[in-house]
């Protein structure tokens, strides 16, 4: 009976392997290079974006595209994600083809870790869904159109990320292919170099064949939990080798570190022996720590992205010079935007820790820091009479004082067969003596750990029990926690125990008979992760589950490393059938075997879930390819570099969303597509006809912010929880129906045996309320749970930071390792889960100027508004005389709720500049209480008052006025100390002022754990001048006016006489120097013949005094002396007719101009035309001289005027007086 029970277990096992032998292929995805599709795996080490693509875009003439918005920012990322399918026994490049024709489409979901100090930047959750592009790769190909293809999306970065988790999903079309969870972290310790790249590390070794054996014991891995890209591995005997992986051991790199193998002991710091190993291996957001011997170094990785930016290092660094430092231990979580690792010290300086530089009188075994509690726990051992005793110690940082906090036992407690015993100095102890070797502690369920031979737990540092399930015969090497409640711990003989968080019950999982019994299904399948010959080398957890570096030997005598999920569910799933008592019963008149049902229920459910993005406070974008027109569907390196621009783009958005000033539109795509969404249906309608311009349509409705993600009937990886917010769902609970039982005893399949229960890690933060209702007919248990904060977190804190870890424990009572759920893709742990809690202010949330309500509702109240000679849309002034009437707004960036923040707050001015917002700069502390509050040192110095003084003002502990979302008002006053008091115009207009406004809810407001904190400039015109300058002003306009009318009437009534005047003495003085010039030329001062000596001219002497020379011409009174000597000359000489001469006077007009023209021009004619054509200076000179050229008393009338003649662009008369 015994072996056919074990045959149905390994039965139920195969039927699992089976299963999931139908899926046959899973996705892979590695990076290419930007400019190497199609090439070979690339390692993420490039930083900065690729401004290469903008030139692609200025081809997108006739799209949704805009150049010209001063928002558009179309750059590229460094790589690509190539997306393809392996497959075990398929042909995987004829299954791409075949799932590409039956409309299979990878969709990626790239989430970016907050880095460990985001310093201006807020920590924000964010993902974005970006959907698989088909592409052909180049390569032979006989007859098919499409030999080879993949898809490819862009590789997203974000500035201070340099951790990205990318999972692959189906569409849900064509091949059934299960998801899959990459790592792409960025390697910033890698160079290149003129071979290619190198590690920055040291040299490469190129085989691990020497280095690792079957014998090379475990090890841990340690780093700072979720936040170090880069994790190393040491340990390896007699070599100073270390694992590098970027990708939790996917793949790696072993590199022989750089540094020097030193032998420094002596008596104030003695070794036993000297080694090359590198013992401890610490991994950081972006550095790593290693201890040699007694020597730690440390080396800081290039990651331009984090900031504040520090450069990367050429070489290993050594601190701590002067210290013997036996240990390094790793504090797995960051505080404060800080990282830390404690260095125990040895030889002289034992008892002394650094992560500052504390001493003790003890040993120190181990340390952790507690970061929520700003405590160190010590681990010391105190040796007397050759007997050693241990304690648990912690300091205080604060306080700076030590605690014992407990006294181990000196032996090992008796089991009691409960599988714990309480520690409270009245049991029964062995003879065995307790050795601790660690501690761990798991901030989330506060439950702290001490293990050695033992593993004793406590949930407050000061009662214990232990767990007597493990027993001492090999004691703990290292203990691993998933902070998910899962806890494995490996001891020295490499033995694998795990334990539920909370639980009592240890089980064994490696080696065992389960264990044995699943690799032995390996085996049996071929599988390459797995082996007869190989080695354990380390366990860690991931989001993935429990993960185990092992080292396989295959036939040939090479080694290969690989890293394998380890098959904990199988495992303890296994052992529960072989462990559990069966009976035989009688069913249909057949013998039938029945295992005894552990579990006290069959299914559970979680239902009525809310939308997880309110509590997951995960930020989700939804994107697509840009379609392009080719006919086949695929894609080509340019629609792929405007794919990548789009992304780049729409990422920008979400970072510069951070602005004070709220858009009308809460939604960071609404910029970037308000002035183009108008014209949608005609880039469609191009599109439609293949037109589009670069051979791409960009449809604006595929770059979406999502704010209603559904939930998954499952719950969320962590929750967050502000002020009094509530989380609740409900469990469903089934038994087995009448049928299924089979005769079941009542004990076993009784809904009176189901209870759910909830612990909390902090009541005091954290409530539950659990109702329960009886579903009878349906044979289960419906339980209704409600997650509150109590209100009693005393911390405010700005968003996403200094939260407190919290969680909270679902448990059905004796589920334990019990429970579980078989599915397609393996067994499943039921009836216990363990979520995070995160209490705190949320990130996502930030306090936003409400700019669109403050200048509706100030015009308002203010009956006018004045804005600014030169407009800024966004930047709108406010005018120094109004009562300014501030509102905001608190965003949800995650569920796009937006609405007006109610609270209280403090308004304060802590900077400004006039003239212009880059002369800026920011007050002192003191200043800032001077020029905000009556408090101050310096009277008289108020830069603003509140408008409302109807009602005594409520003010803070430091003198600043408290305002509400509904009584807000200031006015701007500027008194005499003030930086805005008597600021100097520049122009005509008022002074312009612009102030650095800060606005803060820190302890002033009781309705939200979070810190609003809000900076935003004022832009302030027309302020007053002080009372002496306005009168100084006052006076000078004065002044100015009356010398201005003065001026005027001196003009008007003095002026034709000054002008005559001097017009008279410059017509003289030209005269003379013609004159003179005329006699120094030897010129003859006579005058030229009157009539022309052509017959055709003869009835116009004009025609001939065209040609006078400029010495006649230069002179009114030449050419009045000379007409007069025409005038008076024999008849013969004269014309015809008196009027005829007028004509030709206006011809000699003309001349005269034309002559002027060429010579540059005369004083007298300047002063008398200036600025006129030469049309209007003919008229000048006729209009002048009529009655010199005209002495026989022919004028003109009022209403004579010049008339152009058609030949040659003469003038003449129109309107000439009759003749008798």
């Amino acid at each position: 009976m015994q072996n056919m029970q074990h045959r149905f277990a390994l039965l139920v096992l195969l039927h699992m392997q089976v299963c999931q032998l139908l899926k046959d292929c899973e996705w892979k995805v590695v990076l290419n290079d930007f400019d190497n599709l199609g090439g070979d795996q690339a390692v993420f080490f490039r930083q900065h974006p690729v401004t290469s693509v903008a030139s692609v875009f200025q081809n997108l003439t006739d799209s949704a595209i805009d150049l010209n918005d001063k928002n558009s920012h179309y750059l590229g990322f460094p790589y690509y994600l190539k997306i393809n399918l392996t497959c075990l026994t398929q042909d995987a490049v004829k299954v791409i083809r075949k799932a590409h024709l039956t409309g299979l489409r990878p969709i990626v979901t790239v989430r970016f870790e907050a880095s460990v100090n985001p310093e201006h930047q807020k920590p924000e959750q964010l993902q974005i869904e970006m959907k698989g592009a088909p592409y052909r790769l180049q390569g032979p190909c006989a007859s098919e159109e499409v030999c080879q293809m993949c898809w490819y999306t862009p590789m997203p970065m974000m500035k201070r990320s340099v951790m990205m988790e990318v999972l692959v999903e189906s569409n849900g079309l064509g091949l059934e292919v299960d998801s899959k969870r990459f790592l792409m972290n960025i390697n910033g310790y890698m160079k290149k170099t003129e071979t290619g790249l190198q590690s920055s590390l040291g040299d490469k070794v190129t085989t691990l064949v020497e280095v690792m054996s079957l014998y090379s014991p475990t090890r841990p891995i340690w780093s700072t939990f979720n936040q170090a890209p880069v994790l190393i591995l040491g340990g390896f005997h007699a070599y100073k080798i270390i694992l590098v992986s970027d990708s939790e051991f996917a793949d790696f790199t072993a590199v022989e570190v750089a540094i020097d193998s030193c032998w420094i002991g002596s008596l104030n710091c003695p070794l036993y022996m000297f080694s090359s190993s590198i013992y401890d291996a610490i991994a950081m957001e972006s550095v790593l720590f290693i201890r040699q011997n007694q020597l730690v170094y440390y080396f800081t990785g290039n990651y331009s992205v984090l900031s504040p930016r520090v450069p990367g290092s050429s070489l290993w660094t050594r601190v701590l010079n002067d210290i013997c430092v036996s240990q390094l231990n790793p504090v797995h979580f960051p505080h404060n935007g800080s990282e830390y690792v404690i260095a125990v010290g040895g030889g002289m300086h034992e008892g002394e820790f650094f992560l500052g530089t504390i001493r003790v009188s003890c040993t120190i075994l181990w340390a952790i820091y507690i970061t929520e509690e700003e405590k160190i726990v010590l681990l010391v051992e105190e040796t007397k009479k050759n007997e050693s005793s241990y304690y648990i110690v912690a300091y205080d940082q604060v306080n700076a004082a030590f605690r014992m906090l407990y006294h181990l036992p000196r032996f090992i407690p008796k089991d009691t067969e409960k599988g714990f015993v309480m520690l409270l100095g009245l049991e029964e102890y062995t003879d065995s003596l307790l050795i601790p070797r660690g501690l761990s502690y798991n901030p989330f369920s506060t439950i702290f750990y001490i293990w050695g031979n033992v593993v004793l737990q406590s949930y407050d540092l000061v009662n214990y029990i232990l767990l007597s399930g493990f027993p001492q015969e090999s004691p703990i090497s290292y203990f691993i926690l998933s902070y998910v409640g899962e806890v494995v711990f490996v001891t020295d003989s490499e033995e694998i125990w795990f334990s539920v968080e909370g639980s009592s019950v240890v089980s064994r999982l490696h080696p065992s008979e389960a264990w044995d019994m699943y690799l032995s299904l390996q085996l049996m399948r071929e599988s390459k992760d797995f082996s007869l010959n190989e080695s354990f080398v380390s366990l860690f957890f991931n989001k993935e589950g429990l993960q185990q570096l092992v080292y396989i030997m295959d036939g040939q005598g090479e080694g290969k490393l690989i890293k394998r999920n380890f098959p904990l569910h199988y495992i303890l799933s296994y052992q529960l059938l072989i462990v559990n008592q069966y009976r035989s019963v009688y069913f249909h008149n057949a013998q039938n075997i029945r295992f005894i049902h552990p579990c006290s229920f069959s299914v559970m459910h979680l239902v009525d879930l809310p939308a997880p993005q309110r509590f997951t406070r995960m930020e989700h974008y939804c994107t697509e390819p840009p379609d392009v027109m080719d006919s086949t569907g695929f894609h080509n390196n340019m629609s792929l570099v405007v794919y990548q621009g789009l992304i780049f783009q729409l990422l920008w958005l979400h970072a510069d969303y951070s602005r004070p000033y709220a858009d009308p539109v809460h939604d960071p795509t609404w910029r970037w597509w308000k002035n183009r969404k108008k014209y949608a249906e005609y880039f469609f309608y191009v599109a439609s006809n293949g037109n589009s311009s670069g051979g791409v349509y960009v449809n604006m409705e595929s770059y979406l912010k999502i704010y209603d993600l559904q939930p998954n009937n499952e719950l969320p990886s962590k929750i967050y929880l502000d002020k009094n917010n509530v989380y609740s769902f409900s469990v469903f609970l089934s038994i087995k129906l009448t049928r299924e039982s089979r005769r079941e005893m009542l004990e076993e399949n009784s809904l009176d045996f189901v209870w759910l229960t909830i612990v909390l890690a902090h009541p005091k933060f954290v409530v539950s309320n659990l109702h329960r209702h009886y579903l009878i007919g349906r044979g289960s248990i419906l339980y209704t749970v409600t997650i509150s904060d109590t209100g009693q977190y005393a911390k405010q804190e700005l968003s996403g930071t200094n939260l407190l870890k919290s969680s909270m424990a679902l448990k059905v009572i004796n589920a334990g390792t019990n429970c579980y759920q078989y599915t397609v893709s393996g067994p499943k742990l039921q009836g216990y889960a363990m979520v995070p809690i995160l209490i705190g202010c949320p990130p996502g949330k930030r306090l936003a100027f409400d700019i669109t309500r403050t200048l509706r509702y100030t015009t308002k109240q203010n009956k006018r508004y004045f804005d600014c000679t030169h407009k800024n849309p966004e930047l709108p002034c406010f005018s120094f005389s109004d009562v300014f009437y501030p509102f905001f707004l608190i965003q949800d960036m995650v569920t796009g709720d937006s609405g007006p923040f109610m609270g209280s707050y403090v308004l304060r001015i802590i900077g400004g500049g006039p003239y212009s917002e880059s002369r800026i700069h920011i007050y002192s502390p003191s200043e800032i209480l001077d020029y905000n509050t009556k408090n101050g040192s310096t009277p008289q110095s108020l830069i603003w008052m509140r408008a409302n003084r109807t009602k005594p003002p409520l003010t803070n502990s430091e003198g600043f006025d408290i305002f509400s979302g509904t009584d807000g008002g200031i006015k701007w006053v500027c008194e005499q100390n003030s930086p805005c008091y008597d600021v100097v115009p520049l122009e005509l207009t008022a002074p312009d002022y612009f102030f650095l406004v800060e606005v803060s809810n820190r302890a002033v407001d009781n309705s939200t754990y979070c810190d609003y904190d809000l900076e935003f400039v004022i832009h302030i015109h027309g302020l007053r001048l002080s009372p002496s300058r306005a009168i100084t002003f006052m006076k000078i306009s004065m002044a100015i006016l009356t010398s201005i009318v003065v001026l005027y009437i001196l003009h008007q009534v003095l002026g034709p006489m000054i002008w005559a005047g001097f017009t008279r003495l410059i017509q003289r003085v030209e005269e003379a120097i013609a004159v003179w010039t005329a006699t120094a030329r030897g010129t003859p001062n006579t005058c030229p013949p009157c009539r022309p000596t052509s017959a055709a001219t003869a009835t116009c002497p004009g025609a001939a005094w065209k040609n006078w020379p400029p010495s006649v011409l230069s002179s009114p009174s030449r050419v009045h002396a000379c007409i007069q000597t025409c005038l008076s000359s024999p008849q013969s000489q004269q014309p015809e007719r008196p009027y005829t001469f007028l004509l030709c006077s206006l011809r000699l007009a003309r001349t005269i101009v034309t002559k002027l023209a060429l010579l540059g021009g005369f004083s007298w004619l300047k002063q008398r035309g200036s600025g006129l054509s030469t049309a209007a200076l003919e008229q000048t000179i006729v209009s002048q001289n009529c009655k010199d050229l005209n002495p026989r008393g022919i004028g003109l009338n009022a209403s004579a005027r010049l008339r152009p003649v058609e030949n040659g662009g003469w003038y003449s008369i129109i309107g000439l007086p009759q003749f008798n």
